[in-house]
This record gives C-alpha cells, sequence and structure tokens, in this order.
C-alpha cells in the first residue's frame, strides 16, 4: 500500500481487563491490523504502582486516581506503537467513548463497547495528541527514538516497504 500523507505514531495501550483473556487480546490485535495500522513496535509489560503513578501523575488529585493506579498495575498489559495517516485520530474512533456506557449507546462497534467493562477497565488508552504521544511513547519504549524513526523508516513505511512479521507482531522493513 502507497500513502502519500506523512505518516503519524500514536501509542495504543491493552489493558489487563483485555490482556488477562488470550481470545480478547488476539482479536483486538487484528482489529488493529484491520484497521490499516502499522504495528511500529509491541511491548508486552507488568507495571510495578510506582509506574502507575507516574504514567498518571497529572491525574493524581482526581476521584479515580487510585482506583486507576491500581488497576493499571494489576497484570500484564499490551503496548503498542502504531503508525497510520492521522493514527491519534483513528486509534481514539477505534477505541471509542472512554465510558463504556457512553461507548455501548453512541459508538457500539468500538472497541471499549465491545470489550469495556466499566470506565476505568475499559480495556484501551490512547495518546490524544501528538505531544502526549510523544511523550507516552518514550514513557512505554524509551530505546525508541520518535524522530529517527520518522526521518529513516517512516518514508518506507509510508511506500509499503514492509510486511507483517507473526513471530515480533510487528511490521518489519522489507530487506533490501
Amino acid at each position: 500500500r502507497r500513502l502519500s500523507r506523512v505518516l503519524q505514531l500514536t501509542l495504543a495501550v491493552i489493558k489487563p481487563d483485555a490482556v488477562a483473556h488470550p481470545l480478547m487480546l488476539q482479536a483486538l490485535h487484528q482489529r488493529i491490523l484491520d484497521n490499516s495500522f502499522a504495528i511500529v513496535r509491541c511491548k508486552d509489560l507488568v507495571w510495578r504502582k510506582q509506574d502507575s503513578e507516574r504514567f498518571y501523575a497529572e491525574h493524581s488529585g482526581r476521584f479515580f486516581y487510585q482506583r486507576l493506579v491500581e488497576f493499571m498495575s494489576s497484570g500484564p498489559m499490551r503496548a503498542y506503537i502504531l503508525a497510520r495517516e492521522d493514527a491519534i485520530r483513528h486509534w481514539r474512533e477505534l477505541m471509542g467513548p472512554t465510558k463504556v456506557f457512553r461507548a455501548r449507546h453512541t459508538v457500539p462497534a468500538s472497541i471499549r463497547a465491545q470489550f469495556g467493562l466499566t470506565d476505568t477497565r475499559n480495556t484501551t488508552h490512547g495518546s490524544d495528541s501528538v505531544e502526549s504521544a510523544q511523550r507516552e511513547i518514550c514513557f512505554f519504549f524509551p530505546e525508541f527514538c520518535v524522530e529517527e524513526w520518522m526521518r529513516t523508516e517512516e518514508p518506507l513505511f509510508r511506500s509499503g516497504q514492509i510486511y507483517y512479521d507473526c513471530q515480533t507482531l510487528t511490521h518489519t522493513l522489507l530487506p533490501n
């Protein structure tokens, strides 16, 4: 596939409620592929409570903060760096509204409507802006350099010089 516009990166996280169910995790991974995202990186991880507290520090005074911190450090999750034209908007649309009840009534085909349990256990997270995407990608993938990827790999991803690697669960550059 050839795309004309520069690809955008976003962070996508499959939360512990979904990762706990292998078939659900597999279905969500397939939804990412079916919606024309290139998977640049994929990582399974478990957070300590301190990791959750650091990531959600901006919410520290809010009523849901403690519940969110506890939940996000309750088990394994999967983080992705996704690429696509307008990736942030597309991923957020695919996820649906944060509130599961609203998602079920307004966007019933969305991930949160179909798989979410509560407003905290809502299956997924996604960056809401270019700035938060860069910050969140660095938090989950400290070894990844957004600027370097945009300069060296983005043109090759955009021109379709990639294939999906079933072993790494990512899209990889075609060998020269």
